[in-house]
This record gives structure tokens, C-alpha cells and sequence, in this order.
């Protein structure tokens, strides 16, 4: 009878835990703050011939001093010593958590759907010919400045752009720009990186690769129309995504 108790209590332990790690989540949400809204602000203006150079739309604190300071930064006169006054800007005129409340729960509303993309790719990736990436967590900051989404292939940290009405840029779906960036993190260095990658290819195959992965689950996914369409004759199934390494090898040669 002892017996029979104990056997029951290993199963039931082992159970639970087993529960435990099913219920475990990629996707860690970051709640803003003032540093970090200043930071996307930061490089934002740093970066702004860049981005109006490749066509993004970009959001910034509608305010006299940052007009002054993205004209400094198309100067070249922008830098580090600009940091502390657009954090006093955000801390003092910009800044309510409020603004961030509807989109941290569409994301929240995501999490099965995001764990059930990544763990997709855990699964598959050992039959690749290329290593992608992964992070133990992929922390979600959310900003209402900059572009679309940016990462952090570092630290696995995603950066969504939202608005204080809960809307994203591109997809109406924060789920769509997450695996996007997930993407690019996990191809950013053994892809990208290896082969030097212009950013329109590099968006085109971050894109293709989400699309041949995922467009049963994503269906309103769209690949941008930027980088050589030529691509397209290579990578256009998804069994492809196991020889991108091979795929790109050759491609860059012709």
C-alpha cells in the first residue's frame, strides 16, 4: 500500500513538472520606462538619415526641441552629450504608463501563439545546414517611438513600436512583427553577417523565411518588395530553409 502511494506521488510530481515546462514561455514583456523611451528617441535621431533614406516611417515626440535635434543629427553634430536632454523631454513632458496598457495585452493574447512559432523552429532547426540563434527569453520592450520593430541580436531583446491606442505598424497583430525580429536575430550573424548582406536582401530573406515557416498560422503575412527579387527562385519552399547556408553560398557568387 506504501508502495502503491509513493508510485502515485512520483507520478503526480512528475506530472505536475512535465505541466510546468508545457506552460513554459519564450516571450518575457518588458514593462517601458523613461530610460528606454529616451534611448529609442536617441537612436532613432542618431540613425535618421538611414532610416528616411530606406523609406520607414518615423515616429517622434511631435516637440520644437527634437526638430532642433534631427537637424543636428542630419548635420553630424548629434551624439552621446544629446542623451540628457531628451530624457529630461520624456520625463517631464512625454512619459505615462498609460500609454503602453493596450498594447502589453495584445501581446499577452499572443503568448500560446508566439511560444507555439518558436518552439517550430527549436524543433526543426538541427536538420539545417546554418545555425539559428536562439534565447532562453526574448524580452518584448515596447516604444512609441522609431520604426516598425528593431532587435537587440545580442541580448534577444525585441523593440515594438505601438501607439497609445494599442495600434502596430505594419500588422494589426504584434504576433506578426515579433517572429519577424525573432528572425532576424537568429539569422543575424551566421546568414547575414557571413555573407554581408545588403538590408533590403536581408529583409527580403528574413521575410521569405517567416512566410514559407508560418503562412498557415500567419496568413495576412506579406514579404516587403525590397532586395533582389532573384532570390525568390531559391528560396520559395520550405523545405528550402534548410539549405539557406548552400542557397546563399551560391547566390552571392553569381
Amino acid at each position: 500500500m506504501k508502495l502503491t502511494k509513493l508510485l502515485l506521488l512520483y507520478f503526480l510530481i512528475f506530472s505536475l513538472s512535465c505541466t510546468s515546462q508545457t506552460q513554459e514561455t519564450w516571450i518575457e514583456i518588458v514593462q517601458p520606462t523613461i530610460e528606454q523611451e529616451a534611448t529609442s528617441i536617441w537612436r532613432t535621431i542618431n540613425d535618421i538619415n538611414f532610416l528616411e533614406k530606406q523609406g520607414y516611417n518615423i515616429n517622434l515626440p511631435k516637440d520644437s526641441l527634437i526638430d532642433s535635434l534631427v537637424k543636428k543629427s542630419k548635420n553630424g553634430t548629434f551624439g552621446n552629450e544629446d542623451f540628457p536632454t531628451i530624457y529630461t523631454l520624456v520625463e517631464t513632458k512625454v512619459f505615462e504608463h498609460k500609454n503602453y496598457e493596450q498594447a502589453i495585452q495584445k501581446v499577452e493574447n499572443e503568448i500560446d501563439l508566439l511560444n507555439n512559432l518558436i518552439n517550430e523552429i527549436n524543433d526543426t532547426k538541427t536538420g539545417w545546414d546554418w545555425d539559428f540563434k536562439m534565447f532562453d527569453k526574448y524580452k518584448v520592450v515596447f516604444t512609441l517611438y522609431g520604426t516598425g520593430g528593431s532587435y537587440d541580436p545580442d541580448e534577444g531583446i525585441i523593440t515594438l513600436l505601438t501607439n497609445k491606442e494599442g495600434g502596430f505598424m505594419n500588422y494589426k497583430d504584434p504576433a506578426y512583427t515579433i517572429i519577424h525580429e525573432i528572425t532576424h536575430m537568429g539569422m543575424e550573424y551566421s546568414i547575414v553577417g557571413k555573407y554581408n548582406l545588403s538590408h533590403g536582401l536581408k529583409e527580403r530573406i528574413v521575410d521569405t523565411f517567416v512566410y514559407l515557416m508560418f503562412k498557415e498560422k500567419l496568413p495576412e503575412y506579406n514579404i516587403q518588395t525590397m532586395g533582389d527579387a532573384n532570390i525568390d527562385e531559391y528560396l520559395n519552399k520550405k523545405k528550402d530553409i534548410e539549405s539557406l547556408n548552400s542557397i546563399l553560398s551560391k547566390f552571392v557568387k553569381k
